[in-house]
């Protein structure tokens, strides 16, 4: 018995498209496959099973099989918060390497025979083994698919581009946690010494410093784009402090990848600007499944919603302390927020709109992340040049208050 494989994902795959196989049995009695999904957190090293299905033969056919395993992908990406003051690159989970396993179902003497075992999570007797192949947790609207490229976000020519959708020149306070997300990275013919250069500037635009920053995940022979890919880099001001990069005199800097074929990716520009009391550092899930971050420098209102939930009691023919007519069995204190940018501009503007997609988000306060849920957002844009613009957005804590039960 044999299995030929006629489609298979690329890689990487984006998890909101279609991650489609097709099968080919060269068995005259088969009658279906069974399908394992592997999932692997670290390259593609080791992999857990995660799934099991029964897979039926394509209309029209009896040995050709397509299906699709974007569902049973989501569900194992996952976001994880960076960690704040990190100061070297960042390899987490939200990427997975994916393979899968095919196993024959045929028809012997009237009995259904295959080589699965359900009890045996590395069984070896497969029919069908696939590559391993990344899969982000990345969303494209359909408006963009026409010109969209995910080479674009290869880091192999000089306008690759980060895993963010913030402007490429971006206001950033002292003391302030921010990442960029990597792609991925193809290259052959050794090590190629990937590394991010740090520039520093004072108000004058003269250049103060040069700094580097290794990424060691790619100091590899060859580098692909099956191993390691989907980084995090810390650009925050707190991030480059903790990297032992001076900030004195410093009005801006920036962020570029590099590496022995020359430049590697577009060029970031962080302005350092005042803090205010009134400012407030927002981290969300970008459509890359990255971390992206805002400060908004607006003012900020908050209000307070008490809940109760009540029931009424029979009153008994004898007083008592606890004869009463209503009684709170649930009660509930909720603190809503809104919180407004300053004066933007449109492209400032599209960025913060871009949290909204995402209902939960994240706030720093001095040096910890508190959950938030986003309720809504909004802009006023008059059809006018030149006019300004603010962001609004109105969220709560994810955790109410509750209240004592008397």
């Amino acid at each position: 018995m044999a299995i030929t494989a006629v489609i298979t994902p690329t890689s990487p795959s984006l998890a909101y498209r279609p991650i489609k196989f097709q099968l080919d049995s060269d068995d005259a009695t088969i009658v279906n496959l069974i399908i394992e999904v592997l999932i692997s957190t670290d390259g593609g090293a080791s992999g857990s099973r995660v799934s099991a299905t029964n897979v039926s033969p394509d209309l029209g056919t009896t040995d050709e099989f397509t299906f699709d395993i974007q569902a049973i992908v989501q569900k194992h990406i996952s976001f994880q918060l960076k960690t704040l003051g990190a100061s070297a690159i960042i390899n987490d989970i939200d990427n997975v390497q994916v393979r899968i396993k095919a196993y024959e179902q045929v028809l012997t003497a009237g009995v259904l025979v295959t080589s699965y075992d359900p009890d045996n999570a590395d069984n070896s007797n497969f029919d069908y083994l696939s590559g391993s192949f990344a899969c982000f947790n990345w969303r494209e609207s359909h408006l963009s698919l026409a010109t969209f490229d995910q080479n674009d976000y290869a880091l192999i020519d000089s306008s690759a581009k980060f895993l963010s959708e913030s402007p490429l020149t971006k206001e950033i306070e002292l003391a302030q946690d921010e990442f960029l997300g990597m792609g991925w990275g193809v290259s052959t013919g050794g090590v190629k010494n990937y590394l991010f250069n740090i520039l520093t500037y004072d108000s004058a635009n003269s250049l103060l410093n040069t700094d580097t920053l290794l990424v060691p995940d790619w100091d590899i022979s060859p580098v692909s784009n099956l191993t390691q890919p989907y980084l995090d880099v810390p650009v925050g001001t707190a991030n480059i402090l903790a990297m032992g990069v001076s900030l004195t005199n410093v009005a801006k800097y920036t962020i570029q990848l590099v590496n022995d074929d020359g430049v590697k990716s577009e060029l970031r520009t962080y302005n350092i600007v005042d803090s205010c009391s009134t400012d407030l550092r927002i981290h969300f899930i970008n459509k890359f499944g990255k971390q992206d971050s805002i400060t908004l420098k607006g003012n900020q209102t908050e209000s307070i919603d008490y809940k109760s939930i009540n029931y009424t009691k029979a009153l008994s023919e004898t007083y008592s302390t606890r004869d009463y007519g209503q009684a709170v069995i649930q009660n509930t204190v909720e603190t809503s927020y809104t919180a407004y940018s300053k004066s933007i501009g449109r492209k400032v503007l599209d960025f913060a709109n871009s949290m909204l997609i995402t209902k939960i988000a994240w706030m720093e306060v001095g040096g910890e992340y508190y959950s938030i849920v986003i309720e809504s957002g909004s802009k006023v844009v008059r059809n006018e040049d030149n006019t300004p613009i603010q962001f609004r957005l109105d969220f709560s804590l994810a955790n109410v208050q509750k209240g004592h039960i008397g």
